[in-house]
């Protein structure tokens, strides 16, 4: 698995690593737009898995974030997205 210590945008890592939970360091969040990029640590499917590495790692200052949409199996039936 590739680790870089260069910042990585939101964007690029969402067309790198797709449906997949990223253990970023250093994220950047911007109030308006959000997460905007950061240090790229890890990916998994597994968000088990990504929270093992982060406790493994442990950076000072990271994210878990998932790279795609909503999950079809976390969508609750009585929530109407409009």
């Amino acid at each position: 698995m590739e680790t870089t210590k260069e910042y990585t945008s939101w964007e690029t890592i969402q067309k790198k690593y797709p449906d997949s939970f990223v253990l970023l360091e250093n994220p950047v969040y911007d109030p308006l737009r959000g997460l905007q990029g950061g240090v790229f640590l890890y990916k998994n499917k597994s968000r088990k898995k990504v929270i093992e590495k982060d406790v493994a790692l442990r950076p000072p200052y990271a994210t878990i974030k998932y790279t795609g949409g909503i999950r079809g199996d976390r969508i609750n039936e009585n929530i109407l997205i409009l």
